[in-house]
């Protein structure tokens, strides 16, 4: 496995890119996940000697039964899907909205209809689509094991797979490493980010967090570096390799801890590096 990041938080992305992957290279990070259909960052990210294993999200329009919305969604990842392929970059993480109109049978029956020629055609370009499991509240259709087993079944393309985040199962109370043995031929990418549980918010709010408005604390969960929450990394990392995984390990930093101006965002990328580094072989 090796270390890579991305420009995951708002400090970070109001760097300039080639500033960001500079300082990045020096952390030690041996791979960027570049912004899809940006040219300009896959000739930086050359030029530092980088590897190009993913592209940041895809995130075309949700799935619909609107053939105008699904002609841009369409249009939108075959496009992506040349432009990897022209860069020889094996994996697009992709972020893919629910029809919340539908229900989710009904959304898998669209989801078949539009990647089953969408994944065809990554085949053909040796691309591979890892679907992250972020939630996004609820109107996201790739977040449990529950969906993944209908989405690959509907279409059982080898092109198909995950950017698994275990940082989005700690705060939805899903087993963060028996998905792992579940479908590890299907994890194409992985995203390092922790969660840590604020049990005092979780005791006042329940799991839905606040109802009512009011100052302080609203949330009983937040987004953390990693090693700064409940995930065991020695596990998990553990668990990833005896999978087969031995790919890019991604940190994806959205600690507002450690994310308040471009200084201390920066710091926390040297803090994931630090930490991470020993785990990786």
């Amino acid at each position: 496995m090796y270390l890579g990041c991305f420009q995951s938080n708002g400090a970070l992305h109001r760097m300039d890119y080639a500033d960001f992957a500079a300082i990045a290279s020096d952390i030690g990070y041996v791979t960027l996940d570049v912004p899809v259909l940006n040219d300009a960052a896959v000739k930086v990210v050359r030029s530092l000697d980088m590897a190009l294993h993913a592209t940041g999200s895809l995130t075309p329009p949700d799935l619909s039964t609107e053939s105008d919305q699904q002609a841009a969604l369409t249009r939108q990842v075959m496009d992506a899907i040349d432009w990897a392929s022209g860069h020889g970059i094996r994996v697009i993480t992709h972020l893919l909205g629910k029809d919340m109109s539908l229900s989710g049978d009904d959304n898998i029956a669209v989801f078949k209809e539009l990647y089953t020629p969408i994944a065809a055609h990554a085949e053909s370009r040796n691309v591979r689509l890892a679907f992250e499991n972020w939630p996004r509240n609820g109107t996201m259709l790739a977040t449990t094991p529950e969906m993944w087993h209908a989405m690959f079944s509907a279409v059982p393309s080898p092109a198909l797979g995950l950017c698994y985040d275990p940082s989005h199962f700690v705060w939805q109370g899903i087993d963060w490493i028996q998905p792992i043995r579940d479908f590890a031929d299907r994890i194409y990418h992985v995203h390092a980010k922790d969660t840590e549980i604020l049990l005092d918010g979780r005791n006042a709010f329940g799991i839905y967090g606040r109802q009512l408005s009011g100052a302080g604390q609203s949330q009983w969960w937040r987004y953390r570096l990693p090693g700064y929450g409940e995930v065991n990394w020695f596990h998990f990392l553990d668990e990833l390799f005896q999978s087969g995984y031995d790919q890019a390990l991604s940190v994806e930093h959205e600690d507002r801890v450690w994310a308040a101006t471009q200084e201390t965002a920066v710091r926390g990328l040297r803090l994931s590096h630090q930490f991470l580094k020993p785990f990786i072989a």
